[in-house]
This record gives structure tokens, C-alpha cells and sequence, in this order.
């Protein structure tokens, strides 16, 4: 009797840890774009808890992956990328082409007009940033820009967080 009452009270232990060790979140994240906007040649959202990744086929030639977390951070982060080899551009150019592709996006719908917002931001703080470093844009919002190069493609990182 002694045996099963412990057995009974470990189930019970254990079942209440993993519930508190499971992570509840009070926001879920939401698609950013849709299919049937301009410029979109493929789509696809996937949602997993508290994250999400969003990509698509731009008819620019460029796939977009947006990856959002919105749990005890809140982070979005943009990768812009496109074949080729991009490696011998400065690190200007890709600060200005954060921007320039930023206002692209914020042309689909009314829904992502509010990138022009970003756009304007770093397009405003350029001169004070450097790739990969994150730069507070107001008290506790941070933007970075950074890249990934290789021979075969090239990748454009924004990113938008909030600590």
C-alpha cells in the first residue's frame, strides 16, 4: 500500500513541476504579410508557441524570412536574401539597403506600412551604426543590422527587439 501512495504522490509531484516548467506566454505572434499581397510569389506562416517563421518568394528575386519570438523578449528578425556573392560592398551599402528594402515591404498593404517607420529610424541612426551591434532606438528597443555572406548567396539581417 505504502509502495503505491509513493508512486501516486511521484506522479503527482512530477505532473505539477512540468507544468510549471512549461512556459506560458501572453502573446502569440501573427502573420505579418499574406499571400495574396503584391509582390509575393510564394508564401508560407508557421506558428510554434510563442514563435513563428514567416517566408516568402519576393518577384524581386529575394526570399524573405521573418522570425518573430514574443514571449519574455520580444524580437523579429528579417533575413533578406538573394544569390550572389556580395562580399566587397561596404557596410554602408547595407545599412542603406535595410532601409530601401524596408520601404519596399511597407508598400504592400496599410498592414505593413509601419515599416516605413523602421525604415526611417535606421535610415536616421545610420551614421551611428555598425553591423551587428544592437543600437536602443528609444528606452529598451533595440535595431541591428548585419550580414551573412558566402560565395553563393548573401543575407541581410534586420532586426527589431524589445528587452
Amino acid at each position: 500500500m505504502n509502495k503505491i501512495f509513493f508512486i501516486g504522490c511521484v506522479a503527482v509531484i512530477a505532473s505539477l513541476w512540468a507544468c510549471q516548467t512549461e512556459k506560458k506566454c501572453k502573446y502569440k505572434p501573427s502573420a505579418i504579410f499574406e499571400k495574396n499581397l503584391p509582390h509575393i510569389v510564394q508564401y508560407n506562416y508557421e506558428v510554434q508557441g510563442s514563435q513563428s517563421l514567416e517566408s516568402m518568394l519576393l518577384d524581386t528575386g529575394v526570399l524573405l524570412e521573418i522570425g518573430q519570438e514574443v514571449c519574455d523578449v520580444t524580437k523579429q528578425e528579417y533575413r533578406f536574401t538573394v544569390k550572389g556573392d556580395f562580399a566587397q560592398f561596404p557596410d554602408s551599402l547595407w545599412l542603406r539597403e535595410a532601409t530601401r528594402q524596408l520601404v519596399f515591404l511597407s508598400s504592400f498593404s496599410e498592414k505593413q506600412a509601419a515599416l516605413k517607420s523602421w525604415a526611417d529610424i535606421i535610415e536616421m541612426r545610420r551614421a551611428d551604426m555598425k553591423l551587428g551591434e544592437d543600437r536602443e532606438v528609444q528606452p529598451g528597443v533595440y535595431v541591428r543590422v548585419d550580414k551573412v555572406l558566402s560565395p553563393e548567396q548573401s543575407t541581410l539581417l534586420v532586426v527589431f527587439s524589445q528587452q
